[in-house]
Order: structure tokens, then C-alpha cells, then sequence
């Protein structure tokens, strides 16, 4: 519906009945119909059939922006379906979890974070399916329900990583995918870290400094071989941080830089896991082109995020 102050000057006259005429078209039975409002007092019976032509071709073009709205629709759901705002309580660590969609410009992405209980520690993971919209939504969901059984087994991160890498090529040999796998034994706060092609975890300490942990792979989907996973400790009060690229990467702006960027961001941040991910947020994640997805993880006692 077009309010009256958009129209175009002149094309509805004070104080007349019938201004206008309307042409409703559409390209086929049961979608949405289109209008073309032309001025009572235009075309001529020739410019009548243009109009209806155009209504035609219109309605064509709607066609098509429609799907992409319903899908978009779709993958949105399966993401809020499956990633819950709140992270599910984990044993000995405080989680905190936050996903931002990507502008309704753009198309749905499949950013995935997971949060679990293992019989060797706590598991957090981050990731992206490459590509958008349905279809990486889909995708995402098999990759997280999978990484929820393979762990109840073997929550080594190497070993996931690998039997992920080997779904994808078996199941979506087109597909690949970033993942960070961390598994952080509450204890001591031992972490073993697989990297399958993402952004590295960064470790924000107590003091106000903060650092990536140095961890790399190839992506999953190639079959390439898995590197050993690195190993870190995540001190008492240290924060964990896991983000996809969606939250700082800017088109013409080398990767490199929005890292730094956001781990200078992070190291400010006021303490507490959901605060951080509260100011990164603030920061970088408003009107971006891509999905947004981060993990926080602190280990000991609970924070309402």
C-alpha cells in the first residue's frame, strides 16, 4: 500500500471520484495479486493494453521476490529453531551465546555455535556452512545434530573435526564448512583446540589484554589432513571468546585488520561473559551482510546473560 504523499503529483486531483484506474494481474492462480494504478485520464486504449502487459510482467517479478522472502523466512526459523538464545547450562563453565541475523537485504547464512557436556569437559563450537539461505540453514542443522552425537563418543576436537569433514563430503560433496572446536576441562582449564578454517578463539584475561590462540586447519568438506589440535589453559577468570566472520568482516577491508579490530574491542570490554558479547555487539554488529554468531565461555560460577 502506497500512502497518498507518495504518489506522484497531479496523479490523484482533489475532489474527484474517479481519478484513477487499476489493473490486477497475476502470474498465476493462487499468488498474490498486482496492481498498476494508472490516471483515469491517461493512456489511451493502446496505453491500457501496455499497462496490462506491464501488470503481467510485474506480477513475474513479485513471483520471484516472494520466494526468496518465504525462503528467507524458512532458514530464519530453522536458525532460531535450533540455535537457542540462551546457551544450555553446562557443567563447571558459564556460557553465553548470541545470534544476530543478517540484514533483510540479505540472505540467511549458516552460522551455528553449540554448547555441551562431554565426558572429558566442556565443548564449545562455532562455525559456518558456506553459501546462504536455505540451504545452509539445512545444512547447519545436520552439522550441529551430528556434532552432538559424534561427541557423546569421542569429544576430542581433532577427531570431530575429521568425522564432520567426512559427513560433508559424503553427504554434500558441494559443501564445505568453518568450524572451532574447543574442549576446556573445567578443572584446570586445559583447552584442546581444532581449527577447521575459522576465525581462531581469542582469550580475553582479567588484566585487560586479550589474544588469539593459534590455531589452524583446512576447511571441512576438502579431506585434507587434520593438524593436531593446539593446546592452551583458560585461566579463572579468562573469557572465551568464539565469533564468525559475519560480526567483523567488511567487504574491502583485509581480514586481518577487523581481527585486530576486535580484539582490541574485546580487551576493553567490561568483565562478565554476556557483557562482552553484549559490547562486541555494539560495536561491530549492526547492519552487517552476514550472519552473526558468538560464544563466551567462563569458567566457574554463573552469570544471567
Amino acid at each position: 500500500m502506497v500512502p497518498y504523499p507518495l504518489w506522484p503529483a497531479g496523479f490523484l486531483r482533489p475532489g474527484k471520484a474517479e481519478d484513477a484506474r487499476v489493473v490486477v494481474a497475476r502470474s498465476r492462480e493462487c499468488k498474490p495479486a498486482v496492481c498498476v494504478a494508472v490516471p483515469a485520464h491517461g493512456p489511451t486504449d493502446e496505453g491500457d493494453r501496455l499497462v496490462t502487459r506491464l501488470a503481467r510482467a510485474t506480477a513475474l517479478a513479485a513471483e520471484t521476490l516472494l520466494m526468496y522472502q518465504v525462503e528467507r523466512h524458512v532458514a530464519l526459523t530453522l536458525q532460531h529453531s535450533f540455535l537457542p538464545q540462551e546457551a544450555p547450562e553446562v557443567q563447571g563453565a558459564e556460557t553465553v551465546v548470541r545470534y544476530v541475523p543478517a540484514s533483510r537485504q540479505t540472505e540467511i547464512g549458516g552460522d551455528f555455535y553449540a554448547a555441551l557436556t562431554t565426558s572429558q569437559g566442556v565443548l564449545a563450537a562455532v562455525g559456518d556452512i558456506a553459501g546462504h539461505s536455505l540451504d545452509a540453514a539445512t545444512v547447519m542443522v545436520e552439522i550441529r545434530h551430528a556434532l552432538r552425537a559424534y561427541c557423546v563418543e569421542n569429544p576430542d576436537p581433532r577427531i570431530l573435526a575429521g568425522r564432520l569433514d567426512r559427513l560433508l563430503q559424503h553427504f554434500h560433496p558441494d559443501v564445505t564448512a568453518t568450524v572451532c572446536l574447543a574442549l576446556v576441562e573445567p578443572a584446570d582449564g586445559r583447552m584442546r583446540i581444532a581449527n577447521a578454517g575459522h576465525i581462531p578463539p581469542l582469550v580475553v584475561h582479567e588484566d585487560g589484554t586479550a589474544e588469539y590462540v593459534c590455531a589452524e586447519g583446512p576447511l571441512l568438506g576438502l579431506g585434507l589432513d587434520r593438524p593436531p589440535p593446539t593446546e592452551a589453559v583458560l585461566g579463572p577468570a579468562d573469557r572465551l571468546l568464539m565469533v564468525t566472520d559475519g560480526l567483523i568482516e567488511t567487504r574491502g577491508t583485509d581480514l586481518a585488520v577487523s581481527m585486530e579490530h576486535l580484539r582490541s574491542a574485546a580487551a576493553g570490554a567490561p568483565p562478565g561473559a554476556a557483557t562482552l558479547c553484549d559490547t562486541l555487539l555494539r560495536c561491530f554488529g549492526r547492519d552487517r551482510e552476514d550472519d552473526i554468531a558468538l560464544l563466551a565461555l567462563r569458567l566457574g560460577g554463573t552469570e544471567l546473560g
